[in-house]
């Protein structure tokens, strides 16, 4: 039986509204309902598309409040799979990383886990494969062992849980990686021993090892 004191609208975000930081502009859901009054639930703005078609449409309508947000949650766990497969096509993500990406798309926290605890038990997601690709990939273009920890941290990946880390990753002499990406540096005359010391902690090397290669190399350029 249809609830006659109920009634629901969309809001679309205007076109060309811009994103707020990292979230991306929403749709609004307005609920009237004798039980809550008026509600405005901000919701994606496919979602809110979805919805629109569903209120324009001839089909049967929600007849009341628990209704419509179960349609809301099942069209947005639809959409966000579909997003979420979109995106891992692209490029591998952690799972940490792909549920802030549900979520910055404005789906609610509990469907973004849902949709990432699914594909984490079919495998789509798995945090250990995505820690040893990427830590196997930076450390071959000389990232260091603190920049890649803190880049996995930031995934939500502690990297001391990675099996092997960080003998089985890097190069037995920290220092020796150092001063060979260090020697690559041109070096103009003017402050070079603090560029290169900058340059080797940004890479993710310890501040000892960075000392170190820099002296080393400036001392080469000396005697050469």
């Amino acid at each position: 039986m249809r609830d006659l004191s109920f009634g629901w609208d969309v809001e679309l975000p205007e076109r060309g509204s811009a994103s707020l930081g990292a979230r991306r502009p929403l749709s609004t859901l307005v609920i009237c309902s004798e039980s809550h009054g008026q509600e405005r639930i901000p919701i994606p703005k496919a979602v809110g598309r979805r919805l629109v078609s569903l209120l324009e449409s001839d089909g049967e309508q929600p007849s009341g409040r628990s209704e419509l947000l179960y349609r809301v949650r099942a069209i947005s766990l639809e959409l966000a799979r579909s997003k979420a497969e979109d995106l891992l096509n692209r490029r591998d993500y952690s799972s940490s990383e792909l549920a802030a990406k549900l979520r910055q798309a404005g789906y609610h926290p509990s469907v973004a886990d849902e949709v990432v605890a699914r594909f984490v038990e079919v495998g789509l997601l798995d945090d250990g494969r995505f820690a040893e690709l990427f830590a196997r990939s930076k450390a071959a273009v000389g990232w260091g062992r603190i920049k890649i920890e803190r880049e996995l941290a930031r995934r939500g990946i502690d990297a001391t849980q990675l099996e092997g880390w960080p003998s089985d990753y890097l190069e037995e002499d920290e220092s020796e990686t150092a001063f060979a990406l260090a020697s690559r540096r041109r070096l103009s005359g003017k402050n070079d021993f603090q560029k290169l010391v900058r340059f080797l902690c940004g890479r993710g090397f310890p501040m000892g090892v960075a000392i170190d290669a820099a002296k080393r190399v400036l001392a080469e350029a000396e005697e050469g």
